[in-house]
């Protein structure tokens, strides 16, 4: 009988050490993580810094784009500023990506313009900006082709 509860004192022990050893565990795993202004301070086990930017941030970089399509009423390549009119409201750009600044170097106003922008903290980042519509050159007046070719006269054959 004594063998049993030798046996049940072994399970008891076993457990405890078990729990023990998570909750040490479990606090030095807390003690490297992120501190109230979310840096690490320490590289941690791996030697590495933490590269996961917190969830505030995320947000705004998988923003998806608006797109409109209106009248450019005013533009400004260099400092990455546009106003497009669409149907029912105005859009006023007060910044612009490099790729943009390029495009709006580009259409002129009073073009009909289609952009992609994003919206942060009330200003609006214009992505992209395009014609809708190609400027229309000066085509020459082509006529259909006329048939300059009579047809062959056939003559008798001679013997």
């Amino acid at each position: 009988m004594k063998q049993r509860g030798m046996k049940g004192m072994k399970n008891i022990l076993r457990a405890f050490l078990v729990a023990v050893v998570a909750v040490a565990f479990a606090g030095a795993a807390l003690a490297q993580g992120t501190g109230p202004t979310g840096s690490t301070g320490s590289t941690g086990s791996t030697g590495m810094k933490a590269s996961a930017p917190p969830k505030a941030e995320k947000k705004k970089a998988t923003q998806k784009a608006k797109t409109a399509t209106g009248e450019l009423t005013a533009a400004d390549a260099n400092a990455g500023t546009a106003k497009v009119k669409s149907k029912d409201k105005e859009l006023t750009f007060t910044e612009a990506t490099p790729n943009a600044k390029e495009s709006l170097a580009k259409v002129k106003v009073g073009d009909t313009v289609k952009v992609a922008y994003a919206e942060s903290e009330g200003k609006l980042t214009l992505r992209s900006i395009a014609n809708t519509k190609p400027p229309t050159a000066k085509t020459t007046e082509t006529k259909p082709a006329e048939k300059t070719a009579k047809p062959a006269e056939t003559k008798p054959a001679t013997k």
